[in-house]
């Protein structure tokens, strides 16, 4: 497994600390592709449906992207690295998870950190859109997780041939929990804030029966009792947090993997990283600033802009390229 060999961040003084490398990180414009792509919709086993958009390259590679908690394909790493893979000539898929997106008045099911079942149905319909080709999957905050389930065979057949993920979450209960407190409330707000929209939005749209009572209050804990657990068939927060942890699954993952993580994320614990006895094929990699998301630098990266993010993917992409060519 190769290692990748990279510059470390040096933060600006505006952003030299977690919370200001993650708010900063989400604030600052940043490019976004020129359109959304071509249309790839992914019909899933119960009835649901995603809605992906891809961009075809000319290489033997299909990079698939998945958005964190709340968001959908227009959010800013999701666009900057559809920018970066055309760059190095791979086809991209950005992929809206269930009710995210153009699926926002679809979906009847939610999608959580649990879904891997989605991806291996998007990883599925991609090997026959585009077969013969490498698939890596790239997965940002809860995405990772997610990823990482799929990857250690829970909860899919169908894997990618690489793994990349950003300030995945390990362990969804110490998360949820970390969310609520101090100044990671305003983290929690604006989760809840749009996730209690979007289950509003399915009641009043007939696409569920039962109107979740959410309280405006209410933290991304209480959220997931109220409403993931049991609408996701979990028989409550709990069994959901367990079973759905991708620290659990880390030791099965049998494909080459990217991790990057920082040690001042504000609601992923580090430790939950320096806990694992990461199997070889497995590549971690920490930086001491960078938030959750955020990995601002003062100086400009190889790449020329002050995303070290971006500069991490392009590296860990191309290590993934030699990875596959060394083993074909």
């Amino acid at each position: 497994m190769q290692r990748l060999e990279l510059i470390s961040i040096e933060a600006p003084f505006w952003a030299d600390s977690g919370h200001s490398q993650t708010l900063w990180g989400h604030f600052l414009k940043s490019p976004e592709l020129e359109n959304p792509g071509l249309n790839f919709e992914v019909d899933l086993p119960d009835g649901d449906r995603l809605f992906c958009f891809y961009h075809p390259g000319h290489t033997d590679i299909v990079v698939s992207l998945y958005h964190g908690l709340s968001g959908d394909m227009n959010a800013d790493y999701m666009q900057r690295t559809g920018i970066l893979c055309r760059e190095l000539g791979h086809t991209v898929v950005l992929v809206n998870h269930r009710g995210a997106g153009p699926g926002l008045k679809v979906a009847r099911n939610p999608y959580h950190s649990g879904r891997a079942e989605d991806v291996s149905e998007v990883i599925k319909a991609l090997r026959q859109k585009f077969p013969n080709k490498k698939q890596i999957a790239v997965g940002y905050s809860m995405s990772g997780g997610i990823v990482l389930c799929l990857g250690g065979g829970f909860r899919g057949e169908h894997k990618p041939d690489g793994i990349i993920t950003v300030n995945a979450p390990l362990n969804l209960d110490r998360g949820a929990r970390m969310l609520r407190t101090g100044f990671n409330r305003i983290y929690d707000v604006r989760f809840v804030y749009r996730l209690r929209q979007n289950v509003e939005m399915k009641y009043r749209e007939g696409l569920i029966q039962e109107r979740y009572q959410i309280p405006w209050w209410a933290t991304l804990n209480d959220f997931d009792k109220i409403y993931t657990a049991p609408a996701g068939g979990f028989k409550d927060r709990t069994e959901y947090y367990e079973s759905c942890s991708a620290i659990h699954y880390l030791h099965n993952i049998d494909v080459p993997t990217y991790m990057l993580s920082s040690a001042d994320d504000p609601f992923v614990k580090i430790e939950d990283y320096q806990g694992v006895d990461f199997r070889d094929n497995i590549s971690l990699h920490i930086e001491k600033r960078g938030g959750h998301m955020g990995y601002l630098t003062k100086k400009k990266t190889p790449l020329g802009s002050y995303r070290w993010m971006d500069y991490y993917l392009r590296e860990a992409i191309k290590a993934m390229e030699q990875e596959f060519t060394a083993g074909s």
